[in-house]
């Protein structure tokens, strides 16, 4: 067989016809303007768009405007009720989350129904007679068994299907006095944790028992005796449109209720029920403010306040917009407050039970003051005169009646106008609100943060930084200092108090005594760097900050990892980074990262993301050396990763390129910055990546004039190639990427054909043996095969390709120094390739593909040769393997078929 023959010594040779047209196709399209096609459109548009409808023909009939307004005397909208519903599930859940006990919990016998299901279980005329007296005076012997919170939980839903089976099956009796034993067992508060846990366990079955008895009691108010349907209640009903049946049933069931002894389970279970109150009487606030006095003759500081959260979350369910109540709940938790702090003792034990009780009353004073202003957020003013403040400024000599917890949640729902207003004098009641119950550095905190919520500058700004100061200098521990100093931080930026930032940075190295800070130090101190780093606009500017370095330093662990993520973000934003201190900063910030990396994660794609991208923007400008060394030294400090082995791989070669372009006396530049890749490239593990480095660094060798070089990074491609298994360790290379860097190895060897000492056909045998490896695909091994034969063409031609224009570049005609043996070599090799392309599509085992194959392998056959009788029988087995293969209506058949004929037909 013979090679076509090419002119490639003519420009004109396989150049199409030229001719000038009037708009270049890479220009911008010209389209109409809106305006064009709704004029265009106006006229054959039949249908209502109120997209395409011009603004002056749109009108909006005020009729068609349908809102909905609930009546005034309705006890809450229904946007509120939900926003207090979802409130109420996230204060729960954190609730739950936050207190927690792994001890064990005492429940009464009688209650354990596992017990009393199981077959072992005598109920005893004792416990029959207990259950009737309801004493609670005999109930204290009553036997308990121990549980576990889980177990206690898994108890009280088994109460809660008790009492919906016995109210389903109209025993109501029974469902009430379920109903006074689950109450009661928020009497004890022995386990302090598990009390939150148990009151939202314990309210959710009262709730539901509340539910069924409104159900029962609505029912008779609308219903006859036979069930029919009289007249629906509406929704703000009155109790003058209440049936005299029904009250007396509601009356009723208050009555029972009652007569319950014990103090906690009846307040318990008459909130409960309280909405059926509407019912009887329209004068809820008089019974609210009853309840709330009769809750004073609970002696248990727990129980006592969650029996006023409890009252405070059922009273949203009545027309009720008086909060008095829940100032006198506030109030008479703070008096139990004064009264916890003015116990005195010695036992250290003891007071820590005190700062526990406390915590644990904290939630309902929060819920109870969300309440509060929920109801009257826009009467704030008439809220704090009922707290006791005409004003917010007051005389100093004023005693303020409220302690530190109780302030700390009225100004955590205050409005933020009224804060921001009142800033300086809020401070001063601060100052008179110390005690135990809250830590003063969090309630400075708390200010600050409000403070920082307003959008405006605040007027009284220095005044108040000269305060924040002289707090901040009384505080010696660093992370009371931290919290402090990061809530005004943001004002301090806003008003550009350049002063106050450098005295408020330099104390935090002077009192972190320790090394290693905590937890909560470090959320702190990471937190400040986040507000500075945002602050700045640029990664110079944040650098310059004193004090950084000391303050960085401090940081460790998953802290630092964040900061540091987050300044190379911030740098990289950046058009370049030519500073060298930064650089220098950049790259010690970069290499902690680096080094913090656990090996057997595999998650580091946004860490090496940033560090690629901070390499990327680094530019020493002219000086190439000095941007070589860094790269170097980028090499040394960043081995863990592979991707940043490419990036480097690929900014020396753009560094020796440029230093060609600049016409210097770049030779020894030129052979630093291949030998660096020389030894990067086989660090890498992927060998496609490591062949496509190997091929793109020969192509700058061979611009830059070292051939040898060239020659053996080419070598050092196909070796990669030759040993490359994907049926072992490279099993996630794609089977395309192999082709492609086969093809793109075969097309760089047209411009490089001379260069390899084993002579013009070594290529193309060692291309010949990788692809008789058994782990090669066919359609892989034919594309493979055909590059081979594509490259032993055009190394047999009598002319090649023109030579570069650039004389310092070697041209083909200086590279080639073989002779007519060689291309004797081509053409065995050749034949022994196409006997190999046969072969592998013959073993194809799908027949459709064994077809496509043959196609193709036809087609090129035809552009590679001359037209002859051998040419003939090579591609007429062809067209029979696909004629075998595929339907006779298949088109490229068809059209491979009349091309055959066509240029086949004399032979």
């Amino acid at each position: 067989m013979e090679f076509r023959r090419r002119g490639y010594g003519e420009d004109t040779a396989c150049s199409l016809p030229r001719f000038s047209v009037e708009v270049h196709p890479l220009s911008c399209i010209r389209t109409a303007s809106v305006a064009e096609v709704a004029a265009a459109n106006h006229t054959k548009a039949d249908f209502e768009d109120p997209l395409r409808t011009s603004s002056a023909h749109v009108t909006v009939s005020s009729c068609n405007q349908s809102f909905h307004y609930t009546s005034k005397e309705s006890f809450c909208s229904d946007e509120g009720s939900q926003l207090s519903k979802k409130e109420w599930v996230v204060f729960s859940k954190s609730l739950m989350q936050k207190f927690s006990s792994s001890n064990m919990i005492m429940m009464p016998t009688a209650l354990d129904f596992s017990a009393r299901d199981s077959k072992e279980y005598i109920e005893t005329p004792a416990t029959v007679h207990i259950e009737d007296l309801e004493d609670p005076d005999i109930r204290v012997k009553e036997e308990k068994k121990v549980f576990t919170q889980q177990e206690y939980a898994s108890q009280l839903q088994e109460l809660k299907r008790k009492i919906d089976q016995a109210w389903q099956a109209g025993d109501h009796i029974k469902a009430l006095k379920l109903s006074i034993k689950v109450s009661r067992l928020l009497i004890d508060t022995s386990v302090l944790q598990f009390y939150p846990t148990l009151f939202l366990l314990v309210i959710d079955i009262l709730d539901i028992f509340g539910d069924m008895v409104w159900e029962r009691i609505k029912k008779k108010a609308e219903c006859s005796e036979d069930g029919a349907l009289i007249c629906p209640l509406p929704e703000n009903f009155l109790a003058v449109d209440v049936c005299t049946e029904a009250k007396e049933t509601c009356h009723n069931w208050f009555c029972k209720i009652g007569s319950i002894r014990e103090l906690l389970p009846r307040l318990y279970l008459e909130l409960a029920i309280l909405r059926c109150r509407r019912f009887m009487d329209d004068n809820h606030e008089a019974n609210l403010h009853r309840l709330t006095r009769m809750m004073r003759g609970l002696a248990d500081p727990l129980a006592f306040a969650y029996c006023h959260l409890y009252m405070a979350c059922r009273a949203t369910l009545l027309p009720c917009k008086d909060y008095g109540y829940l100032v006198v709940s506030i109030s008479d938790i703070n008096f139990f407050m004064r009264t916890i702090l003015e116990k005195e003792t010695s036992q250290t034990h003891v007071s820590g039970k005190r700062k526990l009780i406390v915590n644990l009353m904290e939630p309902a004073i929060e819920w109870i003051m969300k309440c509060i202003f929920m109801q009257g957020r826009q009467m704030a003013s008439h809220v704090l005169v009922k707290f006791g403040f005409t004003k917010i400024a007051l005389d100093p000599t004023w005693n303020v009646p409220w302690t530190s917890i109780v302030f700390h949640n009225l100004l955590k729902q205050l409005p933020g106008e009224i804060v921001c207003v009142h800033g300086l004098d809020i401070l001063e009641l601060l100052e008179q609100t110390k005690d135990a119950t809250v830590s003063q550095h969090l309630n400075y905190r708390l200010l600050g943060l409000r403070l920082s919520e307003g959008q405006s500058h605040l007027a009284y700004s220095d005044s108040l930084l000269s305060r924040i100061m002289q707090v901040l200098s009384q505080y010696y521990h660093l992370e009371e200092y931290l919290v402090v100093a990061n809530s005004y931080l943001d004002i301090i930026l806003q008003c550009s108090a350049d002063g106050t930032l450098s005295s408020i940075l330099e104390g935090i190295p002077l009192r972190a005594t320790n090394t290693r800070l905590d937890e909560s130090e470090l959320d702190a101190l990471l937190s400040i760097l986040m507000k500075l780093l945002d602050h700045f606009n640029s990664i110079d500017e944040f650098f310059a900050l004193e004090h950084f370095t000391a303050i960085h330093k401090l940081l460790n662990g998953i802290p630092k990892n964040v900061i540091n993520m987050h300044i190379l973000e911030k740098a990289i934003r950046s058009q370049s980074i030519s500073n060298l201190t930064t650089v220098h900063d950049l790259f010690e910030i970069s290499k902690a990262l680096h080094d913090s990396i656990d090996i057997l994660n595999e998650d580091h794609q946004q860490q090496s993301y940033l560090i690629c991208r901070f390499i990327q923007k680094v530019n020493f400008g002219d000086d190439r050396e000095h941007h070589l060394s860094f790269l170097a030294a980028c090499r040394a400090a960043f081995s863990f990763f592979d991707v940043i082995m490419d990036i480097l791989a690929h900014l020396s070669n753009n560094l020796a390129v440029t230093a060609i372009k600049a016409n210097s006396k770049f030779s020894n530049f030129v052979k630093a910055c291949v030998a660096f890749n020389e030894v990067t490239i086989p660090s890498i593990s992927n060998p496609i990546t490591c062949m496509n480095l190997f091929i793109a660094t020969a192509e700058v060798a061979l611009f830059g004039g070292l051939v040898s070089h060239a020659a053996e990074l080419l070598n050092s491609a196909f070796d990669c190639l030759q040993y490359l298994d994907i049926s072992g360790t490279c099993k996630s290379i794609n089977e395309d990427e192999i082709l492609s860097v086969s093809c793109k190895l075969c097309s760089i060897l047209v411009f490089s054909s001379g260069i390899h000492v084993g002579g013009i056909a070594e290529i193309p045998k060692r291309l010949k043996s990788v692809v008789n490896q058994s782990f090669l695909p066919t359609r892989v091994r034919t594309k493979m095969l055909s590059a081979a034969i594509s490259l032993c063409a055009y190394l047999s031609q009598d002319m090649l390709l023109l030579p570069a224009k650039n004389i310092k570049s070697v041209g083909n005609e200086d590279l080639q120094f073989f002779g007519d043996e060689s291309c004797e070599e081509l053409l065995l090799l050749t034949s022994d390739a196409l006997q190999d392309l046969f072969s592998a599509i013959e073993q194809e085992p799908i027949l459709e593909s064994r077809g496509k194959l043959a196609l193709e392998a036809f087609n090129f056959l035809f552009i590679t040769f001359e037209v002859n009788q051998e040419l003939h029988l090579k591609c007429s087995k062809l067209i029979d393997i696909a004629k075998s293969c595929l339907d006779s209506k298949d088109k490229f058949l068809q059209t491979t078929v009349s091309l055959f004929v066509k240029h086949f037909e004399g032979l």
